[in-house]
């Protein structure tokens, strides 16, 4: 039996120490920044695009990884007799599901999986495949379990703002908020594979922050308690201590805080945050 090496893209915003502790391999996609392809995270920072967006008014867009990158990524590994089990961004969202496919196809021992989601949603896969790993399983058992646990990642994001969101097209309900309803902020969450407004809060944004939370956890009777991310796009760091004693509380043994990355903070403009884990 072959040894597992899990893989992702870099949408999963996997903080770079927790990927190296249980050595998942990232793979960057890319903003266009200036007019240049730059990777994620690794030559551009979210901090350099809100910047950029505040000086000029644009927001860059993004492109997907092609296929001959996705090649000699994964024969990094299977040149080295590995099998990948490679987590892709949500397929409806970016051709980067089709370009890791495509590449899958020229080289044996890859499997390529669409998390349906984003952020969390692939960072909890990944530890997940990284339990089954060193437990023995194999890559196919390993993929068939994730599938199973796909519908079960619950992935949220309490938005300041609906500009970014509403511009890049990718969520249809954006296109309801008017521009004038600044006390307005939407909870946008991942639902078979798109991005869907599930509620609108009033009010100032660290109450609010501290409901939505609470009412992520109120939501869901069957949670598995093992880890939660906590992702933001520049929340007070009092704010977060709250949410992160609010998880504690909760029972969650994990909780894992990081700044969104390009990808998700091009949708999510600044002051987001989010509340991913399992739940059935």
């Amino acid at each position: 039996m072959k040894q597992v090496v899990i893989t992702a893209d870099s949408a999963a915003d996997l903080p770079k120490e927790t990927a190296e502790k249980y050595g998942i391999e990232i793979m960057p996609m890319y903003v266009i920044f200036g007019g240049d392809a730059k990777k994620d995270s690794v030559e551009i920072s979210a901090h350099e695009i809100f910047d950029y967006v505040e000086k000029t008014g644009e927001i860059p867009k993004t492109s997907a990884v092609s296929v001959g990158e996705y090649i000699d990524f994964f024969s990094k590994f299977t040149e080295k007799g590995l099998a990948v089990i490679h987590l892709s961004f949500c397929s409806s969202l970016s051709s980067t599901h089709r370009n890791a496919k495509l590449a899958a196809s020229e080289l044996d021992g890859v499997h390529v999986l669409d998390t349906l989601s984003l952020g969390g949603g692939i960072s909890l896969l990944a530890l997940k495949g990284c339990e089954m790993r060193e437990a023995g399983m194999s890559a196919e058992e390993i993929c068939s379990e994730l599938q199973k646990l796909i519908p079960s990642c619950r992935v949220s994001y309490l938005l300041d703002s609906i500009e970014f969101l509403r511009r890049s097209g990718r969520c249809s309900a954006a296109a309801s908020f008017g521009a004038n309803l600044l006390s307005i902020k939407p909870c946008a969450a991942m639902l078979d594979g798109r991005i869907e407004v599930i509620k609108k809060y009033r009010g100032k944004a660290q109450a609010v922050r501290l409901q939505y939370a609470a009412e992520q956890l109120d939501k869901f009777k069957n949670i598995d308690f093992e880890t939660a991310f906590v992702y933001h796009s520049g929340v007070a760091e009092a704010e977060l201590n709250a949410v992160e004693n609010m998880l504690k509380k909760a029972g969650f043994r994990q909780i894992i805080t990081a700044f969104t990355g390009c990808m998700i903070s091009l949708h999510s403009a600044k002051g987001a945050l989010g509340i991913h884990f399992i739940a059935d």
